[in-house]
């Protein structure tokens, strides 16, 4: 994946995330070229690599296959419209979720549901960079949306775009409560 720049999220934060797993995978939800993914297989996990299009993924894959590198064996590609079909996980079977620069709110209850007591889930929205503040959330927004099903061990808003807006970026590491 040479050039793929891991976020420093996950980066921060992944050694935590695989290791609640109770072996469980790791779902990483519109993983795209699975940046992220590798790097979570690095650390042992086994990751769910879910997007609408796999296709870089899924060449990477191949190509890794004939070497049989064993972190390409711990991912699993699954093709998926996260918007427009129905989630495919059932009640507790994710050890973790992550969630880079794609936030879908109708999906959190499910993220709730799939996820197992005291996994975790990291997400961090698009960046602030152009027009980005039009499609990201308000303050507070993604705050109160999971507060009931998670408990923050770091959550983050940084302001962007016109003030009266009230956009933020948010990066948040949070355990699924009991």
């Amino acid at each position: 994946m040479g050039n793929l720049k891991v976020s420093s999220l996950v980066r921060r934060f992944g050694a935590k995330v695989a290791g609640a797993t109770q072996g469980k995978p790791i779902l990483d939800v519109a993983c795209g070229s699975g940046r992220n993914a590798f790097f979570l297989s690095s650390l042992g996990a086994t990751v769910t690599c879910m997007d609408n299009e796999l296709t870089r993924l899924r060449e990477y894959l191949a190509q890794n296959a004939s070497v049989g590198s064993e972190r390409a064996d711990r991912l699993v590609p699954h093709q998926i419209d996260l918007v427009s079909e129905r989630w495919p996980f059932d009640y507790g079977s994710a050890g973790g979720i992550i969630n880079v620069h794609f936030t879908l709110p109708s999906l959190f209850p499910v993220f709730a549901r799939s996820l197992i007591p005291n996994g975790y889930l990291l997400l961090e929205t698009i960046p602030g960079c152009g027009l980005n503040y039009l499609d990201l959330p308000k303050k507070g927004a993604l705050k109160k949306a999971l507060e009931s099903n998670f408990a923050f061990e770091m959550y983050q808003e940084k302001p962007v775009g016109p003030i009266e807006l009230k956009a933020v970026t948010v990066k948040l590491v949070a355990g699924r409560r009991v």
